[in-house]
Order: C-alpha cells, then structure tokens, then sequence
C-alpha cells in the first residue's frame, strides 16, 4: 500500500501582512508526498515511488492525506504581496451639495510585503501531523500626500520599512476518516508574538506608523475544518476557520505620550472553497476563492466609533510541478475581489520530503 505525505493550504489573505492580515486560509497546493514499496509479500500489487499530485487523491489503495507516519517535509516559500489605496480626506463642513469650505487630502499608499518561510511537517501518525513556522518579513510603504486646494509643487511623499523575524506558528492536524470520501481534517494552530508589534514602533499623527511592524502584537487560536471530495478527474475542497486573537494590555507611545490599553483585536471568519485537477502524473493545477470576515476591534471592552467589520474576497490559481520523487514547485496568484483585501499575491513553494 503506497503513503501519501502532504496536502498543503494556501489563504489570502493575506492577512499575513501583518496587519495580518492574518492569514488564510485558502489551499491554493497540491499535495507532495512520495509512494514506498511494501514488504509484505502477501501484496498482490505494489505501487511505484514517486511524487504524488491532486490526481493521487482519487487512488483508493493511498492511506490518507497528510504527511505519512515517519515522514518529514521540509517546505520553503516566498511570499510577494502588493497592496495599494487611494483616500480622500476633507476637514471642514459642507455649504451646498457641491461646495466644500475646508482642507481636502489626497494620499496614495502603496504596500509590499515580502515574506520567506521555513516550514516543517511531521507525520506522527498517517492519522496525525504536526507543523512549525518561521517566517521573515520585509515590508516597504509609500504615502504620498497633496492638499488639492492649497497651492502646492506636489504631493509629498515619505516611505517607511522594517524587517525581522515575523510570528512563529505551530499547528496540529487531525484526519477524522481514512476509509471512505469525502475526507475530513480538523486543524488547530498557535501564532505566537514573535514579529514586531504595530504598538512597539514609533508613531506620529501625520503617518501613522514611522516605523513597520512585521507581527500582529497579539497570539491567535486557529481552528479548522477541511473537507476533501475526490471527483474523478478532479478534487474539490473547502475549508472553515475561526481566528481567535487573545486581548492584551498594550502600551503605546504617540508624540512622546505614553497611553495604556486593553486590545481586544477582531476575530477572523475565513470560508474558502476549490478545485485541484490533475493534468498528468507530474503537472496539476488548481483554482479557488476565499472568504475572511474580520470583525470589529474593541479598545478597553468597548467598540470604537471608526471601527470597521472588513470583508476580504480574494480568487487564486496554482500549478504544482513534481520535479523530482523529493521535491515539487508549487506557483500560486491571489488576486483580491474587495477594497479590503491584497491587490495581489504571489506564492512561490518548494516542499521537500526527507527520506
């Protein structure tokens, strides 16, 4: 009986940005993993190695879909995202419908985020498998400000970056049945506080942050439901998650005051469905949407006025690529479908499975 050894997912959202964007979760994958010979010779067939893609989901004979008892996958990733906003603002009160007494800005604010990722998988059982995180983050912005009723040679523009180690995750996943489709896994993750919290950079009125985070300042609790239906020639799945982010008292510094506060920073509601199709033995590909509700953040147990439920739609496509019996290539794009979410997302994976 051969073993599979990994279903990876991949989410836009890209909440990893670290504002957090907290994260996905969309399986944009496919799933890498290697087949072994038997040793029992009461085996009327045996099956041969070789990196497995969507299409050895539909094969009956395989154990499960997460990594094999023994097995050990060591999966490097780049992250690109880019993300970008136009806002304008008016400080004054209105005379007629369409006049406007008072200062109206203009700002333009272009994000990008690089991520690099070590992740590790361990099959603890082909039931049951553990994963560690470690990722670092670069982030660079640029606003770009101009008074549109003041006379002025042009928009100023001030840029902003950081770097560092980002918030180091842990998970367990759990496959519930091995017998018969469809396949359902529960999932349960830990983001720890690693990164760079938003409320330990500098700040101003003018920009905001003068300095970027590369972590949420908060650890989250992230349980999940996946359920996976093969559909000869195809796979679909979908995925229920709930992000719990655990309040904490913070302190922040603004123009030199030091301000104390408790944080109770919006859960996330994350929905994602798709399809992965195998075109041949080595070459499949994938489509999927995704879902993320973030809702509203309180401050000292109650909600702020200008506080925002966000909505985070986003539409992916990914090809994986078995290049050899160890290792894949997995290419995914995330392309975001409301104001909320990333603009767009490129994920570049190389999982290797370790003999």
């Amino acid at each position: 009986m051969g073993k599979l050894s990994e279903l990876s997912e991949e989410i836009v959202s890209i909440f990893n940005n670290k504002s957090y964007i907290a994260l996905l979760a969309l399986i944009s994958g496919t799933v890498a993993a290697e087949t072994e010979q038997a040793t029992n010779s009461s085996q009327p067939s045996e099956k041969p190695k070789r990196v497995q893609t969507f299409g050895d989901l539909l094969d009956p004979d395989l154990p499960g879909v997460l990594t094999p008892k023994g097995s050990f996958v060591l999966d490097t990733s780049f992250s690109f995202t880019q993300n970008s906003s136009n806002r304008v603002s008016v400080v004054g009160y209105t005379v007629l419908p369409s006049l406007i007494v008072g200062l109206i800005e203009a700002s333009d604010t272009d994000r990008t985020t690089l991520t690099f990722g070590l992740t590790g998988r361990y099959g603890i059982t082909n039931r049951l498998e553990v994963e560690a995180r470690i990722p670092w983050v670069y982030r660079y912005d640029s606003v770009s400000k101009r008074d549109t009723n003041t006379p002025a040679e042009g928009a100023t523009t001030t840029t902003f970056d950081g770097s560092d180690i980002g918030d180091i995750e842990a998970a367990f996943k759990y496959q519930i049945n091995m017998e018969t489709a469809p396949y359902w896994i529960a999932g349960l993750r830990f983001k720890t506080t690693t990164g760079t919290s938003p409320y330990d950079v500098p700040a101003s009125t003018e920009f905001g942050l003068e300095e970027l985070p590369t972590g949420s300042g908060f650890p989250s609790i992230e349980p999940s439901l996946t359920m996976i239906m093969p559909m000869d020639p195809a796979v679909i799945y979908a995925n229920l998650s709930y992000i719990w982010n655990i309040k904490d008292d913070v302190s922040s510094e603004l123009n030199g005051v030091t301000t104390k506060n408790e944080i109770d920073l919006g859960d996330t509601i994350g929905i994602s469905a798709g399809m992965g199709f195998a075109v041949n033995p080595k070459l499949s590909f994938s489509l999927g949407m995704s879902h993320r509700t973030i809702l509203k953040s309180k401050v000292n147990g109650s909600t702020q006025d200008d506080a925002k439920l966000l909505q985070l739609d986003s539409i992916s496509m990914g090809a994986n690529y078995a290049i050899n019996p160890e290792t894949t290539l997995n290419v995914g794009v995330n392309a975001g479908l409301t104001a909320d979410a990333p603009d767009f997302q490129l994920t570049v994976r190389v999982p290797y499975t370790l003999r």
